[in-house]
């Protein structure tokens, strides 16, 4: 999956929000790491970009 976004973008920023209860991480000021839904598994926000030059070229 991983070559297949880097061969299909042309840039990939990720925004990892932590928060995974199971892992029972700690925040970097040493407070409990919540997440921001109601969820146990941790979450990360992935932007993906494609310029026109490279949607040209497929």
């Amino acid at each position: 999956m991983r070559k297949s976004l880097l061969d299909s973008f042309d840039e990939i920023y990720i925004l990892d929000l932590h928060g995974n209860a199971l892992k029972k991480e700690k925040a970097p000021d040493g407070s409990k790491d919540e997440n921001v839904f109601d969820i146990r598994q941790g979450v990360a926000i992935i932007i993906l970009i494609k310029t026109i030059s490279n949607l040209k070229r497929k």
